[in-house]
């Protein structure tokens, strides 16, 4: 079944590559298209490599030298191909190459994910013979019909398909919101659209925000039976699990105190993050004016409670470095503003690594969703090839769960470092 399986993700690429290879060469240029069918190449033969390696080292009945020579031919052809990338990668277009080595994969996936869809009883109740089936479809010619004007509207102003570009011309590209489609029902010059544009970022921001304190308001209402449901009990597990993370890093003495807001910064962040993933949405994320007010408030908070539990000589004498002899006095004057600007620093690092890696993510996304478009531009169809879906949507994902949990992992070693230490504590007694 595994072999059968590899056979079919080998045919299928092929043809998926041919076809794209076809658009790639009329809408992108030849030279983006031989690297593209390259790279592609490039990754099937790594994947019969490493099914030789398999096959050599788990088929039964063999002796070991038959074994060894197989698995070893597996082994020399995939270091022959990694050398082979290399030269590639120098010479040619990498995001090409990379596109088409990921043609593969995202096959496997999308095979993967078919087998587990047709083999489960929603698929067996959505495809009986009834007229549910043709209702979904209708329902979907109906809606692709409806959203025709509206992408007619995104074209003709010039901004590519199925994008938007702000008013202001600051020249960024990206996806349609909401409150693009209500600026351009009401036009540019409207008061109501220039409030929604200078705000927006703001309003997505405050909208999760809502929907934090909406989930969480209905978790904790006690249930009249005495018994939690299954959402409530949800809740409850990330609450526990956040709680028992954090105390972890800061220690059973002063964790608890500083969960409540490292928890809610976590779920903040990574809502934001996730929320530019769903349709005419947009991470507030991406605004260096949000990233930056959040690494503002942890640095404040930090700072605050340094000088509450140090005191403000302790506090300087933190900044200065903790000297205790004569030497580590002599280097205050270096050692102080190096933790200074160590301090003020910390905010910056903050922002700048959320807004740079959520902003090129949303960048990626808009860049591959209208090639997908363009590809099909000779079609006139208000839509394309989900050319983003699924390899992108999951590296979306992981990168937001990611840089959430960098942000509060990194600001919860910020109140660590500010905190009195045991020695310190021991000292001071």
């Amino acid at each position: 079944m595994g072999l059968e399986f590899l056979a079919r993700v080998r045919t299928t690429s092929m043809i998926a590559v041919a076809f794209a290879a076809i658009f790639v060469v009329t809408y992108v240029s030849p030279a983006w298209a031989g690297a593209f069918v390259l790279g592609a190449l490039w990754s099937l033969l790594n994947l019969v490599a490493l099914e030789k390696i398999v096959v050599g080292l788990t088929t039964p009945r063999q002796d070991s030298a038959a074994m060894l020579r197989r698995a070893g031919g597996g082994a020399a052809l995939l270091f022959a191909l990694l050398a082979v990338g290399a030269v590639l990668l120098s010479r040619l277009d990498p995001v090409a190459l990379l596109v088409g080595f990921g043609v593969p994969f995202a096959i496997i996936i999308l095979k993967a994910l078919s087998l587990v869809l047709v083999s489960s009883a929603f698929w067996r109740r959505l495809t009986a013979p009834s007229g549910r089936t043709l209702g979904m479809l209708a329902a979907c010619v109906l809606l692709v019909w409806a959203a025709r004007p509206l992408i007619a509207r995104a074209q003709e102003g010039g901004h590519g398909a199925g994008t938007e570009t702000h008013p202001s011309g600051s020249g960024v590209t990206e996806l349609p919101t909401f409150i693009t489609l209500i600026e351009n029902g009401l036009g540019a010059d409207h008061p109501v659209s220039h409030f929604l544009h200078t705000w927006e970022n703001v309003i997505f921001s405050l909208l999760v925000a809502a929907i934090l304190i909406v989930v969480t308001g209905l978790a904790l209402r006690r249930p009249t039976t005495g018994v939690p449901g299954r959402f409530q009990n949800a809740v409850e597990m990330v609450m526990e699990q956040l709680h028992d993370f954090f105390v972890g890093i800061l220690g059973p003495t002063h964790g608890p105190r500083y969960v409540p807001y490292l928890g809610t910064l976590f779920l903040y962040i990574i809502m934001m993050n996730l929320f530019g993933l769903i349709p005419f949405m947009k991470s507030a994320t991406s605004s260096l004016n949000i990233t930056a007010a959040l690494g503002l408030t942890t640095f404040a908070y930090v700072q605050f409670e340094g000088i509450r539990n140090l005191g403000i000589v302790g506090y300087l004498d933190h900044l200065a470095g903790n000297p205790r002899s004569v030497i580590q006095w002599g280097m205050v004057p270096l050692m102080l503003p190096i933790h200074v600007l160590g301090e003020l620093a910390k905010p910056i690092s903050l922002s700048c690594r959320l807004f740079g890696n959520i902003f090129g993510e949303d960048m990626l996304l808009v860049a591959f969703m209208g090639l997908g478009v363009s590809i099909l531009a000779f079609t006139h169809l208000p839509f394309g090839i989900p050319l983003h879906w699924p390899l992108f949507i999951g590296l979306a994902l992981l990168s937001s769960t990611l840089q959430a949990l960098i942000f509060s992992v990194l600001s919860s070693i910020y109140f660590l470092l500010m905190l009195p230490h045991e020695h310190e504590a021991e000292a001071h007694h």
